[in-house]
């Protein structure tokens, strides 16, 4: 999956660049783009865009495993797209290109994707550039020496809502990537876009290895395709290891997923036979990737629990408080005896 992951990345995430404005900011739901490289069909849409994030669906299938090219690519996915091998959702901070989330529709689960796996977070830095028409691609073969060029630049041939389009009119724009020791360390990458329809998504990409060059045109582009999958499943805040009391206070550790950014933190009293809800302010807080580090002094216990009550803690994201995380062992709260 993350080889399919890594082809569907290089379609979009260069965007966050210096085109971000220009192309991303004119997506809307249902823009999709159908492209076919390295013997496999991928299907990428917009799911969804705010002002602060981005979702966006791929479907990859082996070309073998289609019989025949769709005719309507909007009907293969409405029919749960048969074929298909890998089927995925993936949420983008816009403002930094972070990952936020990366759901498996076809393995039900959520896809751990780290930095290095992903090579999002070298790809969000990469600069941007868009190519002169003269150092642009040509058609037919180079003059003579001595001769002028007066070789027309090379376009793509498009696609849009099944419907074939004559070559059309591109703008092309050219990064690198570094020398990582990866399979594309140091090749040159050129994204061709639609320069009349600001189309938001490449319509052709050119990837210039040493050993061979590899491209992904692009079989078909469109508008208003729609996800049988409803919903975008999120993770719950987690408490992922007991409560440490020290003599200072108490230590939480939560595992808080990266698009959530507030949350309210209670204490649920368990001693009589209904619950009460405390509100209780952490004393100091520290976020290191997904793991969330409260600390409770003990002034801030005293002010919000009764001497000999049990207690369990409720962390509630303020994004959606239904994804909430709770211990699942009481404590007994026990005023610290002064020293």
């Amino acid at each position: 999956m993350l080889k399919h992951l890594l082809l569907f990345l290089l379609c979009f995430s260069p965007l966050f660049g210096s085109l971000f404005e220009e192309r991303l900011s004119s997506a809307t739901p249902g823009d999709y783009l159908v492209v076919e490289g390295g013997k496999m069909i991928t299907l990428l849409s917009v799911r969804t865009i705010t002002p602060n994030s981005l979702i966006l669906e791929e479907i990859s299938a082996p070309t073998q495993n289609l019989k025949q090219i769709p005719v309507s690519w909007k009907e293969w996915v409405a029919s749960r797209a048969p074929g298909h091998t890998s089927w995925s959702a993936i949420e983008i901070e816009r403002k930094t290109g972070e990952i936020l989330e990366c759901y498996s529709f076809s393995r039900a689960t959520w896809i751990p994707v780290t930095s290095k796996e992903s090579l999002i977070a070298t790809l969000m830095q990469l600069p941007i550039q868009k190519v002169p028409d003269e150092k642009r691609k040509k058609i037919g073969p180079p003059p003579q020496a001595g001769e002028m060029d007066l070789r027309k630049p090379w376009q793509p041939a498009a696609c849009f809502e099944g419907k074939s389009k004559e070559r059309i009119l591109c703008d092309v724009y050219e990064t690198s990537w570094p020398d990582d020791g990866s399979p594309l360390s140091g090749n040159t990458i050129q994204l061709y876009f639609d320069r009349t329809s600001h189309f938001p998504l490449p319509l052709w990409i050119q990837i210039d290895a040493t050993a061979a060059s590899f491209s992904m045109k692009t079989l078909d582009a469109g508008q208003h395709l729609t996800s049988p999958h409803r919903t975008f499943p999120k993770r719950s805040a987690k408490f992922i290891r007991p409560p440490q009391k020290t003599k200072e206070g108490i230590t939480l550790f939560v595992n808080f997923p990266k698009y959530f950014t507030q949350f309210d933190l209670y204490a649920i009293d368990t001693t009589e036979g209904e619950k009460q809800i405390c509100s209780v302010t952490p004393s100091s807080m520290k976020k290191e990737a997904e793991l969330l580090t409260l600390f409770i002094a003990n002034v801030e216990l005293e002010n919000a629990l009764e001497p000999n009550h049990r207690y369990t803690w409720m962390l509630c994201p303020k994004e959606n408080a239904s994804l909430f995380a709770e211990t699942t062992a009481s404590f007994m709260w026990e005023k610290p005896t002064p020293q």
